[in-house]
């Protein structure tokens, strides 16, 4: 089981500890703009997570800007030769492009990785 992940919506945040706080800190991901939370116990690590994006979806419509829920983009890994050739005979292997196999492998194991957090 995960214990450095919260999720409250669709939003997940990142839990480390801070000892220079003597708390819990957390910062959701997978969004350019900035939510941190801190708590001293996980109840009140889940409350701070749910009040603050509770209050950055309130800021949203204030500013009549729409939340962000998840990454976009194109995702570019730096990866050495190698591991390069292993994926393109992998994804060959399984009759699939490299990006299709890539796709599918990512898609399975971050299912798998939810999945364990609930």
């Amino acid at each position: 089981m995960l214990t450095n992940l919260l999720k409250y919506k669709d939003y997940y945040a990142g839990i480390t500890f801070d000892p220079s706080a003597d708390a819990f800190h957390g910062r959701v991901i997978g969004i350019r703009d900035v939510i941190d939370f801190f708590g001293r116990t996980p109840e009140e690590l889940r409350a701070e997570l749910k009040a603050s994006v509770e209050e950055y979806l309130a800021w949203c419509e204030e500013e009549g800007t729409k939340p962000e829920k998840t990454w976009q983009g194109k995702l570019t890994l730096r990866i050495d030769e190698g591991l390069r050739n292993r994926l393109a005979v992998a994804a060959a292997a399984h009759g699939e492009s490299l990006n299709a196999w890539i796709t599918a492998v990512l898609d399975r194991e971050t299912r798998r990785v939810l999945a364990e957090h609930g």
